[in-house]
């Protein structure tokens, strides 16, 4: 009785022995076509030099082989499969992320149309609501080729045809005539439309109630409110409703066919949210001159409000960071003329982008050389700062809390930056790695391809090397003076100080001559 006993028990085990071999054969299989899968997808990536993926495929044939022999013994069978189920996870993972990483890549690489916000402002404390409230309102826009005196009774524009016609400053005003024809189906009213000589009678028209609501490009809201006694435009005007605008560009930038060894990006965070593709105001510009064969890298930051001409303003002189109202092939013609050279590619971002992207790392480090306050987000203080997206943005864009004003913003815009390489190079991009994607798909756009950004990561992965950062601002004076944009009026400007210019053109050409800058210029 104890024999048959026994021998019912071992064929027991022997069952499941069977059975957990089995299970652990069909685990081994899926691990095969995973790790088959995150190689193939490895590959199309393009970013692994041949000698990684060889290894790699080395390592996992390898593992494949120990998992078969393993099975053969009962216990280091269970082994095997816990390790094939661990495989299997780190697979799945790696081809998870490459798949993610794809997928951003070609978002951000490719180049959508550029587009006018065009939006329909009333007062803060006017009772619309939604688009379907301004029934009946009478509406202001700008008469576009009109006097710019601010003292000129408007009239009635009932031909929309005839607002499309005309422009300002060449700045084309089809988009204001599209966004009446737009409301007008919609609503399916002819809209009750005024018009002014200039941007400044407009907004003093709607304050002073003489129009319930005003159509105006979102681009100029932050220009108008630059001037003395219209900071109430940016605080006191809400915004019922938008309509974009495709803009079709006569110039199309090029491209270069690979990564030359020396080039040049331009460094554009502009001044929205939301779409990436919106002309506006770029207040920060950043040349990046890099030398991949001597791995020096010269970050040179121009500001803002320096006094410069492009070739969309036929000659006559504006802010820098008006240029970008215009296109961001406008911003890079007025860095190309200033410092005399040729910019290869651009990489654009906007503030929301700005601020998801430095959440989803879990914030960034910042060294303040002041103490000081942005109402209302927070207060500041000297030394080492930890910064949430908001509370960055907020740093890298205040100025007049600081005696050198936007250099001292251009300086924080620098720190910005670095502070976020730093994060993306610690295992805080590991963990937040699948975050930090999402918030960059559709907050970048970049004119350099998917096969140039993986030939220079698959560059680094070769030789590991470190590179050699330096960073200069130009400088200047301050002055109050009339801009293309805006004229009849002066704004504050920084006139350029040529010197600090040459200074910058050197370093430029030493970065071309494989020369290395040991000194961080302030």
């Amino acid at each position: 009785m104890k024999k048959l006993e026994f021998q019912k028990e071992n064929k027991k085990l022997n069952k499941e022995q069977r059975i957990g071999k089995y299970i652990g054969y069909i685990l081994l299989l899926f691990y095969i076509i995973m790790s088959v899968v995150l190689l193939i997808q490895a590959a199309d990536l393009n970013m692994f030099p041949i000698s990684y993926l060889a290894i790699i495929s080395i390592v996992f044939v390898a593992l494949g082989a120990l998992f078969f022999l393993m099975h053969r013994k009962p216990v280091t069978s269970i082994i095997a499969t816990v390790l094939s189920l661990v495989m299997i996870f780190l697979c799945g993972a790696g081809a998870y992320y490459i798949r993610q990483t794809t997928n951003v890549l070609a978002d951000v690489t490719t180049l959508g149309e550029q587009t006018d916000v065009v939006s329909v402002y009333v007062l803060k404390d006017d009772s619309a609501q939604k688009v379907e409230d301004i029934k009946g309102y009478d509406i202001g826009i700008v008469r576009a080729g009109g006097d710019s005196d601010e003292t000129e009774q408007s009239a009635a524009v009932t031909n929309v045809d005839e607002v499309s016609s005309l422009s300002v400053n060449g700045l084309n005003w089809e988009s204001t005539a599209k966004t009446i024809a737009h409301l007008e189906e919609f609503l399916d009213i002819a809209l009750n439309i005024s018009t002014y000589g200039d941007m400044f009678a407009l907004v003093d028209a709607l304050r002073a109630r003489e129009v319930r609501a005003v159509i105006l490009n979102e681009a100029y809201v932050g220009i108008i409110s630059e001037r003395e006694g219209y900071e109430w435009v940016a605080t006191d005007m809400r915004r019922i409703t938008e309509v974009e605008h495709v803009i079709k560009m006569d110039i199309q930038p090029i491209i270069p066919k690979i990564v030359p060894e020396t080039f040049v990006m331009y460094l554009s965070g502009i001044d929205t949210y939301g779409s990436v593709s919106a002309r506006s105001r770029s207040d920060v510009n950043i040349l990046a001159v890099v030398n991949t064969k001597t791995k020096n890298v010269l970050l040179l930051s121009t500001p803002r409000d320096y006094y410069v001409s492009f070739n969309a303003t036929g000659g006559a002189r504006d802010k820098l960071t008006h240029a970008g109202i215009y296109g961001v092939d406008a911003s890079i013609d007025a860095l190309e003329q200033l410092y005399g050279i040729q910019v290869d590619y651009y990489l654009r971002l906007n503030f929301s982008g700005f601020i998801d992207i430095i959440d989803a790392l879990g914030g960034i480090e910042v060294y303040s050389d002041y103490d000081f306050t942005v109402a209302p987000i927070r207060t500041y203080q000297k030394g080492m700062n930890q910064l949430t997206g908001l509370e960055a943005l907020a740093f890298a864009r205040e100025r007049y809390s600081f005696p050198e004003g936007d250099f001292q913003r251009a300086k924080n815009q620098m720190e910005v930056i670095r502070a976020v390489i730093e994060k993306c190079a610690s295992s805080s991009m590991l963990v937040n790695y699948a975050s930090v994607m999402e918030a960059v798909s559709g907050s970048f756009e970049t004119s350099m391809t998917q096969e140039q950004i993986a030939s220079l990561v698959k560059m680094q992965l070769l030789d590991m090397a470190r590179w050699n950062v330096a960073s200069y601002t130009v400088d200047g004076h301050s002055m109050y003076a009339e801009t293309f944009s805006m004229p009849g009026t002066e704004l504050y400007v920084i006139e350029p100080d040529y010197a600090t210019v040459e200074t910058a053109k050197e370093m430029i050409w030493r970065i071309y001559n494989g020369e290395s800058l040991d000194v961080t210029a302030e």
